[in-house]
């Protein structure tokens, strides 16, 4: 499996362009790497929190602009950009809290207006393989995330693949967090997923993070101190 780094080598041919599109850039880690290859970044989030935090975490480069936006329907021009990079397509859903739901209507609709701003089409998110999946269920039992992912996995190469789009590029990579201790290793694990659980108090906390301990250790995460994520990426181009 590719590390971190050797996917974004060998996406850079892609994402080494005049301007770029990152969808969705959460706290901006992704569009640093963008940035790197990309002469001019343009990016859009619906999350105002995104945006400040993004804002902040960014502000030392100056080839991104970041904006507030609804991915749905975006104020660019047909074909503004010549690469769209999107790390975070999975998490646009409606997933109930008691109830597991999907609106893959509303995904069809953001990879069309993504086929209507660029010809080539970056993903880069978790893989169903992930053991993301498994955490998952501590904050929410209802919701097979990993399923999630495959679903949207196989909705973007059927909507893109019927639009005359052809997948070019696709792998596995593993980007490797470290932590300096078990404890700080638990108390972000907790963080990670705050929008979709938070403790009630601190005997909730820690019976939570027990279930998570126990399934990094099924994986060697907690003896070694390092979440392994794993990301599948892929490529699309429009057939001229």
């Amino acid at each position: 499996m590719k590390t971190f780094n050797e996917m974004w080598e060998e996406l850079s041919p892609y994402l080494s362009v005049e301007k770029g599109l990152d969808e969705g850039y959460a706290d901006g880690k992704y569009t640093r790497f963008f940035a790197k290859y990309c002469k001019h970044v343009d990016g859009i989030d619906i999350s105002e929190d995104f945006y400040k935090q993004a804002k902040e975490n960014l502000k030392d480069l100056d080839n991104v602009h970041l904006k507030m936006m609804d991915a749905i329907k975006t104020s660019f021009d047909d074909k503004s950009y010549d690469v769209i990079l999107c790390t975070s397509f999975h998490e646009f859903d409606l997933s109930g809290k008691e109830k597991f739901s999907m609106d893959l209507n509303l995904k069809t609709n953001i990879l069309k207006e993504m086929m209507r701003l660029s010809d080539t089409l970056v993903f880069a998110e978790i893989s169903p393989t992930n053991i993301s999946g498994e955490l998952y269920k501590v904050f929410n039992p209802t919701e097979d995330h990993s399923f999630r992912t495959e679903v949207s996995n196989l909705l973007i190469d059927k909507v893109l693949r019927d639009a005359g789009y052809q997948r070019i590029i696709e792998d596995y990579a593993v980007d490797e967090i470290s932590y300096p201790s078990k404890e700080a290793f638990l108390d972000d694990m907790i963080d990670w997923w705050n929008e979709v659980k938070i403790p009630k108090d601190e005997e909730e906390k820690k019976q939570m993070q027990t279930e998570i301990a126990s399934i990094l250790e099924t994986e060697k995460m907690l003896t070694d101190l390092t979440f392994h994520d794993i990301f599948r990426y892929t490529v699309y181009k429009k057939e001229e």
